[in-house]
């Protein structure tokens, strides 16, 4: 949210204090006049709503260059690189996403009440176990001439290390006469099934396992003693406005003390809500609750792109940085591809055969993007492919790739005595019976970095305070690169000690390194106190800073 004199400061600066610059004259009359019926628009509009209101995305864009000269206090939180929010000045540099590593199938979904159409997995550490939620479904038949099958089940299984996964007999729930399966959850109408284990200190000891499922009439809560048992939450879906035909997904934040529910629904080219699958536009919707059962109604979260159809969210807090949510949402594209380029695509007969059930089912393709928050509303949405489909195969290039999993795992590194990774799945093979999961890994914070080429560059940060008597680094660089760190006073001043001539270079790929000056790391004398940072690189990528103890 934005208050009132932040709006007003932004149109008085720029139709007001640059009165005196020779172009304004070249401004038209009703130019001027629009804008200023428009401040008067969001002056009204804010005395409605009590003091606040909501810029548009490109509008708060340029308006943030006003706090530019406030001290952000970052205390001891880890900050990552995934835009230049903290950056004033940058030279030679560039934002670089990262994209990950593919690694082994850790998952067939061969078994009779799984299917071509199983995904929406979720997975959290949960002690000394990994737990893995996901739907099976059945889409299609292996060549693609039948539709649909069994009903829908949520599914469950467990992991030691986040890679090797079990799919535990339960004997809960019944399937073609027998109890041995892995099916969690059975009931009516079920598209999707989102657990989380719940942090809130005030939780009910009863529903330390919750979940959010679609069902008939909206959004219904679930909740559960230990996770594989469960039950409705209340028999009242705790949202109603929304389509909810994706995987939704609600968590508790414990920065903001309250919880937050991301879902899917439709709109129209204005904006407007719309039932029209056909001609509207997918779009991710956020609530927000303090008891889980009484939500806020829906609103559509804001970019700072152009908007594009999105499929399933992926939104959680990022467990090393709980004041960023990040998100890896699917991107959905109907190609309307010509026969010749449908034929140079994987396996045209199968794409042909499930089109005469719907033409997306052959002419949609998606795949994984990736996107951050500061407020859970507005985001910055990265259009370069995050998870990419890859080489062609006989199955992939399809309306299914790209599907992310709910959650990170911080698993084991396959470099023995490297530092840890951080794995995810996807789902391949949609619509056929060879469907099966694969894991993904990326560097801790590696999402994107702040990458400088082989020669030297620079940026300097806004102005900050933090505590803590310690900045460590997570970065890479090449054998020849190196990182330099200066720490500056507010007017951009060095502070003896800690000058670019004092910093002890640093080089190699770490996770986590101590930035030392003429061998010392001690900043207890500037804790507190308003500094800049200013970074000197060549040949290297920063993803992420702390101030600390350690």
């Amino acid at each position: 949210m934005i208050e009132w004199q932040f709006i007003w400061k932004y149109h008085f600066h720029r139709y007001f204090l640059f009165s005196k610059h020779k172009y304004l004259l070249k401004f038209k009359i009703e130019t001027i006049m629009k804008n200023m019926l428009k401040l008067l628009f969001y002056l009204i509009l804010v005395a409605v709503l009590g003091g606040s209101t909501v810029l548009n995305a490109q509008e708060r864009s340029r308006a943030s260059k006003f706090s530019d000269g406030k001290i952000i206090d970052i205390g001891s939180r880890r900050e990552l690189f995934v835009d230049e929010s903290l950056i004033s000045k940058k030279s030679g540099l560039e934002l670089r996403l990262h994209s990950p590593i593919r690694r082994e199938v850790v998952m067939f979904f061969n078994k009779p009440w799984e299917g071509t159409g199983s995904d929406y997995e979720v997975t959290f550490r949960d002690g000394d176990i990994f737990r893995m939620y996901y739907m099976s479904a059945q889409l299609t038949n292996s060549a693609g001439t039948k539709l649909g099958g069994h009903p829908n089940f949520a599914c469950y299984a467990e992991s030691k290390d986040g890679i090797n996964w079990v799919k535990p007999d339960l004997g809960l729930f019944e399937f073609n006469g027998s109890k041995k399966n892995n099916i969690v959850l059975s009931v009516p109408s079920m598209d999707n099934f989102t657990p989380f284990k719940d942090p809130n200190p005030n939780c009910n000891p009863d529903e330390k396992y919750k979940a959010v499922g679609s069902g008939k009439g909206g959004l219904f809560a679930f909740k559960s003693v230990d996770g594989i048992h469960w039950s409705y939450l209340s028999d009242k879906p705790i949202i109603t406005k929304g389509k909810f035909d994706t995987q939704n997904n609600a968590f508790w934040d414990p920065i903001r003390k309250k919880y937050w529910c991301y879902i899917r629904d439709f709109h129209d080219e204005k904006g407007n809500p719309t039932s029209d699958l056909t001609k509207g536009i997918r779009d991710i919707r956020v609530a927000t609750s303090t008891d889980f059962l009484n939500w806020t109604d829906p609103i559509s979260i804001k970019y700072l792109s152009p908007e594009v159809a999105l499929y399933t969210n992926q939104v959680l807090p990022y467990y090393r940085a709980p004041h960023l949510f990040l998100g890896f949402p699917t991107q959905y594209v109907d190609r309307k591809f010509s026969k010749a380029a449908m034929q140079a695509l994987p396996d045209p007969e199968h794409r042909q055969a499930r089109m005469k059930f719907s033409p997306r089912y052959g002419t949609v393709i998606t795949n994984g993007l990736f996107m951050s928050s500061y407020d859970g509303v507005l985001f910055n949405r990265w259009d370069e492919v995050f998870l990419p489909i890859g080489p062609q195969r006989d199955d992939n290039w399809v309306y299914g790739d790209g599907y992310q999993s709910l959650g990170l795992l911080e698993t084991p590194s396959e470099d023995i005595g490297a530092s840890p990774e951080l794995s995810f799945f996807a789902k391949e093979g949609h619509w056929k019976e060879t469907s099966r999961l694969r894991r993904y890994s990326i560097r801790i914070d590696g999402f994107v970095s702040i990458h400088a080429r082989e020669t030297p560059a620079e940026l300097i940060t806004k102005t900050l305070k933090f505590s803590g008597k310690t900045l460590s680094l997570n970065f890479s660089t090449s054998v020849a690169g190196a990182i330099l760190v200066e720490l500056q006073d507010e007017r951009g001043k060095p502070i003896p000690g800690y000058s670019l001539s004092d910093c002890d270079e640093l080089f190699g790929d770490t996770i986590s390194r101590i930035v030392t000056w003429n061998n010392g790391s001690d900043l207890s004398e500037l804790a507190g106190k308003p500094i800049r940072i200013r970074m000197s690189l060549n040949g290297a990528d920063l993803y992420s800073f702390k101030f600390g103890e350690d």
